[in-house]
C-alpha cells in the first residue's frame, strides 16, 4: 500500500467532530501504519479568534468564514492525501479534489475510521 497522510477533523483527538469550521483540531496519520504524524489548531478556528469573530450573532450557513477555501489549501501545503469529516460540502468537496485530496465522509471513532482505511472499505 503506497503511503498516504490523512487529515481529520476533530476536538478530542477520538472522534470526528461534526463541524469542520468549529473542530479545534486537524490531526494528520500517516497510512498504512496508522501512526499519527502531528497536531495542528484548525486554522479556521485561529481565525475566528484572531479577528474577534462572534459566531453567535450569524446564522448557519451565513457564517462566510472561508472554511471551503482556508480547509483545502491548509491541507494540500501540509501534504494530506485524505481529508476525513463528518459532512462535507459541494465547495469544499470541489476545491479539496482540485487540490489532489480526497474527501471522505465519516464520523465517529477515529481509530475505527484509520482501521476502514486501510482496509479500503472507506470510499
Amino acid at each position: 500500500m503506497k503511503e498516504r497522510i490523512v487529515a481529520i477533523m476533530t476536538a478530542n483527538e477520538r472522534t470526528v467532530s461534526r463541524h469542520i469550521a468549529l473542530a479545534k483540531k486537524i490531526v494528520f496519520y500517516r497510512l498504512p501504519e496508522g501512526e499519527k504524524v502531528e497536531t495542528v489548531e484548525n486554522p479556521v478556528l485561529r481565525r475566528i479568534r484572531e479577528e474577534g469573530i462572534e459566531l453567535g450573532k450569524m446564522g448557519e450557513g451565513a457564517r462566510h468564514l472561508g472554511t471551503g477555501r482556508i480547509i483545502p489549501e491548509f491541507l494540500a501545503k501540509k501534504g494530506a492525501d485524505i481529508f476525513v469529516a463528518a459532512t462535507i460540502g459541494e465547495g469544499m468537496r470541489q476545491n479539496l479534489l482540485e487540490a489532489g485530496i480526497r474527501p471522505v465522509e465519516a464520523s465517529g471513532s477515529i481509530e475505527e475510521i484509520l482501521e476502514n482505511l486501510k482496509r479500503g472499505d472507506i470510499s
